[in-house]
């Protein structure tokens, strides 16, 4: 399992979750449902939905995002990683950054690539949610369980699309709507107060790697992480011989790194070894990561590491977590980052 998870994260959290995904135009088909039964198109095929779906099975971080945003609470969670533990009983404490919003237990049902079946038809969902990466191969028995919906990883503002198709089937267009609206005020106000360090320091790498000995990712303004870099104003920085690459991101070995004349640093990464993993996940998935770059000589002598401008961060935020809950996360982060830094320049 530790393999596949690895393999997630070099290329699914690394960019390649969005490989086999589709783009845009292969977009859900916005249908209201009533009360009766209704067919519904979406990414992964055609489903039957009867009524208002209430007991909810999210297969995969970006799915329980969408849920949560909406104000539903699923009774079953598989999660990206396999984390260290039989149910989801302190949800609050077990779940990566998506756990506080959940108000009660939840049972773990597998992990995203590799559902079980058996843990979902004990809990008798009445609709399961999951994506086409992960669940394309299993959507003919998870449609045994519950009617089941599949959704294409969605950058930038394709997650919109998503929860308003999603919001229709749940019933709650309006609060989605009231979602969208936040999100963009909240976009539109960090750019003004990120305005003196885009003027500072307008030039950003953004790296990810699990080892940095093995592998380094840079990603452009294609990527999730970069288009919202660029959003806010920042020019994001790629070898100028490099190819578009999945989605923005492509491996690139250290030696490149000083022909790029950043002034930071965002460095995503993670960790798949749980086994001493405490209480603090974001220190648990950054920690190694950070010290092979301390230790790195070509790392060291960029000018952003001597400025001390090289902030790392879980890739789980940037990469799980595509929409809006993810996005208010990522902005804190981006604003604890930068804005010490232009009070004091010379930090």
């Amino acid at each position: 399992m530790a393999t596949v998870i690895k393999s997630l994260f070099i290329g699914l959290l690394v960019g390649a979750l969005t490989l086999a995904c589709g783009t845009t135009g292969n977009q859900p088909d916005q249908t209201t449902p009533t009360s009766g039964c209704e067919r519904i198109q979406h990414d992964g095929g055609e489903t039957e939905i009867c009524g208002q779906p209430q007991t909810i099975v999210a297969i995969g971080p970006s799915i329980l995002e969408l849920l949560l945003a909406l104000d539903m609470q699923p009774v079953g969670y598989a999660d990206y990683y396999a984390l260290p533990f039989d149910n989801f009983d302190q949800p609050q404490s077990q779940i990566p950054y998506l756990g506080e919003r959940l108000t009660g237990q939840v049972k773990k049902v597998g992990t995203w690539n590799s559902p079980s079946l058996e843990a979902i038809l004990k809990l008798k969902p009445d609709l399961i949610v999951g994506s086409t990466l992960a669940n394309q191969g299993q959507y003919s028995l998870l449609s045994q369980a519950a009617p089941t919906l599949l959704f294409s990883y969605g950058v930038n503002e394709e997650w919109q699309v998503q929860l308003r198709f999603l919001a229709k089937v749940l019933n709650r267009s309006e609060k989605a709507e009231q979602v969208i609206a936040a999100h963009n005020q909240l976009v539109t106000e960090v750019r003004q107060t990120l305005r003196p360090a885009v003027q500072t320091y307008p030039q950003v790498l953004l790296l990810a790697s699990e080892q940095l000995d093995q592998e380094l990712a840079i990603e452009n303004r294609d990527s999730r992480c970069g288009g919202l870099l660029e959003n806010l104003g920042f020019k994001v920085l790629a070898p100028k011989n490099i190819g578009t690459g999945t989605r923005g991101v492509n491996n690139i070995s250290p030696e490149v790194l000083p022909e790029l004349k950043s002034d930071w640093i965002f460095f995503l990464a993670w960790n798949t070894d749980f086994s001493d993993a405490g209480p603090d996940l974001e220190k648990q998935q950054i920690s190694a990561v950070r010290q092979q770059w301390q230790e790195n000589a070509i790392a060291q002598s960029l000018p952003a590491s001597q400025s001390n401008q090289v902030y790392f961060h879980s890739a789980y935020v940037c990469r799980a977590l595509p929409g809006p809950i993810g996005t208010e996360l990522l902005l804190k982060q981006l604003q604890a980052d930068l804005l010490p830094a232009v009070n004091s320049p010379t930090q």
